[in-house]
Order: C-alpha cells, then structure tokens, then sequence
C-alpha cells in the first residue's frame, strides 16, 4: 500500500510539472503581451531565465489571452530579505515585483511551488522615492528635477507616513507610485475619487479621477510590504500629519484585497489604527 501511494504521488507530480513556462512583465526582451509570452523550458527540474533591467513581471504555464494567462498564473511577494531564497509560490494573477530594479536570474521549480531570484545589480542606496504622478504633471514623464521634486512624498520623521502638499483639478487620472512604476504602485482603479480616505491597492491597472478640485495635503500610509494595500487620505489642512501617532483610534479591518471588513474571522488583514498600518492574523 505504501509503494502504491509513493508511486501515485510521483505520478501526480509528474503530471503537474509542464515542459513550458510563459513570462511577461517590463523588462529588456520582455512585454506584456500574454499571447506572445517569452518561453521558458522545463530542464533539470526548473525554469530558469534571465532578464536584464527588471522591475516586475508574471508567470503562468498557460498563454493565450489575459483570461487564459491569469487562471493558470503563480504569484507571490520578493523582498530585499528573501533575495537568493526559495519563497512559496500561489496561484494568482498578481504581479511579481523585484526588490529593486536591476539584471535578475530566475529560477523557478518545475512543480511552480517556489521562485528564487538573484542579481547582480547592487541595491539602491537609501528609499525609493514616492511621486504623485497624473495628468497634472505628465505623469512625470521627462520631468526635470525640480518638478520630480515637486511631486514627491516626504516621509514623516522614521514612519511609514509620507505627505505631498499639492494642487489636482476635478477630472485628472492620476496614481501613486515610484520612478520606474514597480516597488510602489497605487490607485483605487477606476474610480472616481470623492475626498475621503481610503485603502489604495498595489498595482491596478486602471488610474484613479479626481472627483472634484483639491489643493492641500495627501498624506500616505504605507503596509508593511509594498505589495499592501496603502491608506491615502486628502485634507485641506495639517490635521491629518498631526493625528499619526492616535495609537488608542479603533482598528479597522480589511482583507488582503483592500476591502473593509466589519467582523473579521480567522484569516490575515490589514489593519489601520490612527495612522499606523500593518498585518494581523486573526485567530
């Protein structure tokens, strides 16, 4: 029974292993084109694949259209600590950001349950910068340095809270996000943005609208990865910078997705208290 049961298991993971894996993202030789993925064979047990000037990508072991690529998609968060460790892939069709952007090797298992990166690209001294980019300042595209500088976040003393003080007109797209769009990457998706705080996801494909003219302060509160959902609020004044240490505010709740949750049963959210953000498991 025994010899039964080690037989059927190398028969399921034999199975499971495909001959090909298909990769797109933003990257030297890469698009986003899941039709025409680049193709990565099966060998020795592992896809491995290089790709140079890397800020994010996807995998999957199906092509074809967005909706075929995405059923079939692993997915998982790379941080700056698990570089040149296995970390545990899931079926998702979330992107997968490198810790920084750079000339990465990839190996990922032949039964997709782990993905390893190394690179040879040093990491960046000091953190990344944080713009509001839009329609309002030409997404930042070309932009001199003094107007990049207009745009960006600043960080409140050693917190995870930054600020950007800053004009929007009613009907401008616009997002939150880094230089190269990978490490931070923000919007509601879609949706026309009434004033009121509320939790931003990491990379949405569609911009958030201003709903109505706004001049003041945009204060910024990040999770613990980048990959979190963030907390974005607008004020016409300050009071939002001096409310960010309200340690005994009620906790909210919300899922992974960014999605307020009123009873929280066992799982993992993210949780905002006063102006701190992070994770808990509930139990």
């Amino acid at each position: 029974m025994k010899k039964f049961y080690a037989f059927a298991a190398a028969a399921i993971a034999t199975v499971s292993m495909n001959a090909q894996l298909y990769v797109v993202g933003a990257g030297q030789g890469l698009a986003w084109e899941p039709a025409t993925p680049v193709v990565v064979e099966l060998a020795d047990g592992a896809y491995t694949f290089e790709v140079k000037d890397l800020t994010q990508f996807k995998i999957s072991t199906a092509m074809g259209s967005w909706e075929d690529f995405n059923a079939a998609a692993y997915t998982c968060t790379y941080t700056a600590d698990d570089m040149g460790n296995p970390v545990e892939l899931t079926q998702g069709d979330g992107n997968i950001g490198t810790p920084w952007k750079g000339d990465y090797t990839i190996v990922v298992a032949g039964d997709c349950s782990t993905i390893t990166l190394t690179t040879t690209t040093p990491a960046p001294s000091g953190p990344t910068p944080i713009y509001m980019r839009g329609g309002m300042n030409d997404w930042l595209n070309g932009a001199t340095d003094e107007v990049m500088e207009a745009w960006q976040f600043k960080q409140v003393g050693e917190t995870n809270v930054y600020t950007l003080e800053c004009t929007i007109a009613m009907g401008i797209e616009f997002k939150i996000a880094d230089a190269d769009w990978d490490k931070y990457n923000y919007s509601l998706g879609d949706t026309v943005f009434d004033g009121s705080d509320d939790m931003w996801n990491y990379n949405n494909s569609n911009n958030t609208v201003m709903g109505e003219d706004f001049t003041g302060i945009v204060t910024l509160t990040l999770g613990e990865a980048s990959t979190d959902p963030v907390n974005v609020k607008f004020s016409s004044d300050d009071s939002g910078v001096d409310n960010i240490a309200a340690d005994n505010a009620p906790a909210e709740y919300f899922n992974l997705q960014g999605v307020r949750v009123a009873n929280p049963e066992n799982g993992l959210y993210i949780v905002r208290q006063g102006g701190k953000v992070s994770k808990q498991l509930v139990k």
